[in-house]
């Protein structure tokens, strides 16, 4: 760990069973008292700060997060923890089709109470906890794979609470087009996305295709509706699908987010 790292225990609500809440202070938060900082919102928390608590590699968000202090560019970051074995039902807005349920267990559509524990929940904890600034422009949520589908969820169903997502990889094949579908009936977000793919995302070539061709669909919709600098997309055509390809562009990830600046 670097920096400091506060632990709630048991955060839950009636739909989720009680889990450890994570939040990483930036290097000045002990520096200025009246100082309030945005917040960007982990899926997957318990892979966000910490190998040893991680069930395939850490972010290494507390890393990214002091090198992008040093450019003037600090935030809070807090990680909500998946819930194990529900981890699929609570991430996916829809059941999978029929077409793509091999190897993934029953369940799915609970993405909507996610969202809701986390700003009806979560967010009101950190809020009155820590110095945040709590408004939507400066509230962004982030996740990859089955994590990018509820961030975009939550951007498209909750805009008065989150302003700004990251979508790293993000599984919409799960959901057959319900997440085109959903974009297309939606507002365009006020705020900035962040949308990547990689090109090894699975070892089956369809799979693989999938998810280029999902990712690379929204990103056209939201450029032919005029989204402009507000969204970046990224296909690495070498990335794989794990931790350890999202730490990599976690920094590019960040920055654009939090300040609007684009590297490569």
């Amino acid at each position: 760990m670097t920096g400091t790292l506060l632990q709630w225990d048991g955060v839950g609500d009636a739909d989720h069973a009680p889990r450890p809440l994570l939040a990483w202070l930036p290097p000045s938060y002990g520096v200025d008292p009246q100082r309030r900082y945005p917040v960007v919102y982990f899926h997957d928390g318990q892979n966000v700060f910490d190998a040893a608590t991680s069930f395939s590699g850490e972010w290494g968000a507390d890393e990214v997060l002091t090198e992008l202090a040093r450019e003037g560019v600090e935030a809070i970051a807090v990680g909500l923890p998946n819930g194990g074995e529900r981890r699929f039902h609570e991430y996916s807005p829809v059941p999978p089709p029929q077409d793509a349920r091999g190897g993934f267990p029953p369940g799915g559509g609970g993405a909507g109470a996610y969202v809701r524990f986390l700003a009806r929940t979560v967010k009101p904890l950190v809020d009155t906890t820590l110095r945040t600034r709590p408004a939507p422009e400066f509230t962004h949520v982030v996740g990859s794979s089955m994590g990018g589908v509820v961030s975009l969820h939550a951007l498209l169903t909750c805009p008065d609470v989150f302003g700004h997502a990251g979508l790293l990889s993000p599984a919409f094949w799960t959901g057959g087009d319900f997440a085109l579908r959903q974009a297309a009936a939606s507002p365009l977000p006020a705020g900035r996305v962040w949308l990547d793919v990689g090109g090894r995302e699975s070892d089956d070539p369809a799979r693989a295709e999938a998810y280029r061709q999902d990712t690379e669909r929204l990103a056209e919709h939201w450029r032919a509706r005029g989204m402009g600098e507000r969204l970046h997309f990224l296909h690495d055509p070498q990335a794989i699908h794990h931790e350890s390809a999202w730490r990599a562009r976690l920094p590019s990830v960040l920055r654009f987010l939090l300040s609007g600046t684009v590297t490569s």
